[in-house]
């Protein structure tokens, strides 16, 4: 095998993500970065501190912002989500003032004795946070959201752990199959995965609307989308369309 031939399967081999990613949902933007990890009182302590948005106490010094944070009513609750290859996801919710709701949510796993990566934070701008789950692809354990539940749609997404990180699955291979498969004037509606179900034979539903049209609920018909993980890679194995489908 020559040298071009190797790194590029060695490149193939390698997760679909950087290790560690985290995925950040504000009011105002969505974005990933990577963290690093701390404490748990660091995600626990002052909420606020917390805030991805820029809105709290912005243009304060470091310390204004934290005088401001101990005053602010403000708590934590964490949530116990379940195992991935044995470190331990869990939900942060962040509650203000007297709400009984949750504002924000994050979920970070353990990874030390007091050690955790964030790998997903959200402030969403409609719907609410809603604990996590974890759901089995196969021998792989997944840690799955559905948050922020809007008229419409809602924050739907899977992370999957490999050995030195979290990879956030990428359905784009699935939503382009769709599309390819789907009558003239048609589009695919790439979103919600919905993988209580998704992950039990490994096939995606997929809304088909009209071209043109930005809302769901303009139906017409159904793809699905055969599929399978390789470390973290969505893989299509076939794309079939259905007219009468029902989503």
């Amino acid at each position: 095998m020559g040298v071009k031939t190797l790194l590029l399967a060695l490149l193939l081999a390698l997760p679909a993500a950087a290790q560690w990613q985290r995925l950040v949902i504000t009011q105002k933007d969505l974005w990933t970065d990577r963290p690093e990890p701390h404490a748990l009182d660091y995600f626990t302590k002052y909420p606020l501190l917390r805030d991805e948005s820029g809105d709290f106490c912005y243009l304060c010094s470091s310390e204004k912002r934290l005088e401001e944070a101990r005053k602010a009513k403000a708590r934590a609750e964490v949530r116990v989500v379940g195992k991935l290859n044995g470190n331990t996801a869990y939900d942060v919710f962040y509650y203000f003032e007297d709400e009984q709701k949750p504002a924000w949510k994050s979920i970070i796993i353990q990874t030390g004795p007091d050690s955790y990566r964030e790998i997903y934070h959200d402030q969403p701008n409609e719907g609410e946070p809603v604990p996590s789950f974890i759901v089995s692809a196969g021998n792989d354990p997944l840690v799955c959201v559905l948050d922020n539940v809007y008229r419409l749609d809602a924050e739907d997404d899977c992370f999957w752990p490999e050995a030195n990180g979290i990879v956030r699955l990428d359905f784009k291979p699935a939503w382009d199959a769709a599309q390819r498969v789907v009558p003239s004037g048609s589009k695919v509606w790439p979103y919600g995965i919905r993988a209580k179900s998704t992950f039990e034979q490994f096939v995606l539903k997929v809304r088909i609307i009209s071209q043109g049209i930005h809302r769901c609920c303009d139906l017409r018909g159904l793809a699905d989308v055969r599929f399978k993980l390789e470390r973290g890679r969505v893989v299509v194995l076939q794309a079939t369309f259905d007219p009468d489908g029902e989503y």
